[in-house]
């Protein structure tokens, strides 16, 4: 199995721990395949909203002087991705939410109506599993917007299967990598 983890830099030093490192090791012990990388935002441009990656370079976006192409296809080489954010005002960091919205050419410009719902088609024949792991001391409220922002993303990828994984503060931590094992399984 190869498990993508892409990680913000603030969960280099949550709490005075590094949350990356706890995530990865966890994950390296159920002898998956784990690669790591930690985003930095201010590296990966914004998008243009140009839809060249739908029209004029189908699955690639124009941009080819950072690392979003490359990301992108990692992610859709991956079995499982997992998104390690630090939640803010009920959404993703700054450095995951430029990863994803530089991820929109690995899904079709085109739509159908999926258990009700409109979704984008599915480029690629399958998607990762995907695992979004949202931290820090956030609301109530903040956390359901959280929680259902990643859900809405996961399902307009299709993954076969998607969990989110919300962890209040450091002393949850034996919780959280309990629940990512479980999810796993």
């Amino acid at each position: 199995m190869k498990i993508l983890i892409l990680c913000d830099r603030e969960s280099l030093t949550y709490e005075n721990i590094d949350l990356s490192s706890h995530i990865h090791k966890t994950l390296e012990k159920s002898g998956a395949k784990v690669q790591i990388i930690k985003l930095n935002g201010d590296e990966i441009k914004p998008c243009l909203g140009c839809f060249g990656c739908w029209i004029k370079s189908p699955g690639q976006c124009i941009m080819k002087s950072d690392i979003a192409n490359k990301l992108a296809m990692m992610e859709i080489q991956s079995d499982v991705l997992v998104l390690i954010s630090k939640i803010s005002y009920g959404g993703y960091s700054y450095d995951i939410k430029s990863f994803l919205d530089r991820s929109i050419p690995n899904i079709s410009p085109f739509f159908e109506i999926v258990e009700g719902e409109m979704r984008h088609k599915m480029r690629y024949d399958r998607f990762p599993i995907i695992i979004s792991i949202g931290y820090g001391n956030c609301t109530k409220e903040e956390e359901l917007t959280f929680s259902t922002l990643a859900k809405r993303n996961a399902l307009n990828m299709r993954p076969p299967k998607h969990f989110v994984i919300i962890m209040k503060s450091v002393d949850k931590i034996d919780e959280t990598l309990k629940s990512l094992k479980n999810a796993l399984k």
